[in-house]
């Protein structure tokens, strides 16, 4: 209805004049100007869903003026009709830098990249799941009577009934946990993560993070700064064997023996990023493996390897802890990413049967 008024209020207009109508209306995030300029191309000009309207709403337009050169730069020019259509930085018709980077692994990012990236992560739409919990609370309507409220009215009216009080359950955010491994085959991939563990935790009150790699360390202390560079400064002045081993088995056996660390596991959305390249006994990972799986709601291994289609989990930390995975990720880029943030808003399979792989 908006795109309707619009193009009223152009009166007499070309075609161009109607792509820019239609964009500020219909695309309000940078991120749409790639498939609406695609969608007009593909509505205006015959091809595909445009076949079946009318001839008179398909003005003749030419697809493209230029495609794409081998470097993947995106055409500069849409040409409308006999009108070339010179298309701004932000709004070319193939995927924008942003798209590009979205995909790009965090491992082949450039300094400018990685910046531009960190602005990405910081400026994610993040939502936590909620659950109901157990302790209850009074409400105006609920499933339970509140025996000490209903007593306290009766004082009021002489002890005369006349509405029971009720209570019901609180609903509170359900825990995240992060276990990041810090190993230098992680390195670039453990800086994002630690990154998106500081960006929720600036919209969730029940955030912990932690670092694996030769030993445990917490850092969801570290990670409380307003600003993330200096979050991740303090993280890595806690953190003393960044770019060290993995020994992922004798890291998590020494969170699960901390009464805080199974507090931090029971319930929660348990998110892992590792390689899977552990040192330690397979057999004890598993151990530690299947106490978190009991211990939590729900467990998510990120593993950069899994970007590639060739991958296979056969190393032996890896083959010993996917059987009691419920989500199986690679976690390598913003994409990756955003994906995660839908597992973390609880719009993910419920079961954890069913999200195994």
């Amino acid at each position: 209805m908006t795109f309707y008024a619009a193009v009223h209020e152009l009166g007499d207009f070309s075609l161009a004049e109607l792509f820019w109508a239609g964009r500020a209306v219909l695309a309000s995030d940078p991120a749409a100007y790639a498939p609406y300029a695609l969608a007009f191309a593909e509505c205006f000009s015959g091809v595909g869903a445009g076949e079946d309207l009318p001839p008179a709403a398909r003005p003749p337009l030419a697809v493209f003026a230029e495609e794409a050169d081998q470097s993947g730069r995106p055409p500069r020019t849409l040409a409308v009709g006999e009108e070339v259509l010179e298309l701004p930085e932000e709004a070319r018709v193939i995927a924008s830098a942003a798209e590009r980077l979205r995909a790009k692994s965090f491992a082949a990012m450039t300094a400018e990249e990685r910046r531009e990236a960190a602005r990405m992560i910081r400026e994610m739409r993040l939502r936590l799941d909620r659950r109901p919990s157990r302790r209850r609370t009074t409400a105006r309507t609920g499933p339970f009577l509140d025996m000490r409220g209903t007593l306290r009215l009766l004082l009021s009216t002489d002890g005369e009934p006349t509405r029971l009080g009720r209570r019901r359950r609180r609903i509170r955010q359900r825990p995240v946990t992060f276990l990041v491994d810090v190993s230098g085959s992680m390195a670039a991939y453990g800086q994002a993560i630690l990154r998106f563990a500081h960006a929720l935790m600036r919209v969730g009150e029940r955030v912990e993070v932690f670092t694996v790699g030769v030993r445990l360390h917490r850092v969801t202390d570290a990670l409380r700064s307003s600003s993330a560079d200096r979050a991740l400064e303090r993280a890595g002045q806690a953190v003393s064997d960044w770019d060290g081993g993995t020994r992922l088995a004798s890291s998590f056996s020494a969170l699960l023996r901390r009464r805080h660390g199974q507090n931090a596991l029971r319930g929660a959305v348990v998110v892992i990023c590792s390689d899977g390249l552990d040192h330690d006994d397979p057999v004890e990972l598993a151990a530690a493996m299947a106490r978190f799986q009991r211990l939590s709601h729900r467990l998510v291994w990120l593993n950069p390897l899994k970007a590639d289609p060739r991958y296979r989990p056969l190393a032996r930390g890896m083959a010993a802890a996917l059987p009691y995975i419920d989500d199986f990720r690679a976690g390598h880029n913003i994409a990756s990413l955003e994906g995660l943030t839908q597992v973390l808003a609880g719009r993910g399979s419920s079961s954890k049967k069913g999200g195994r792989p």
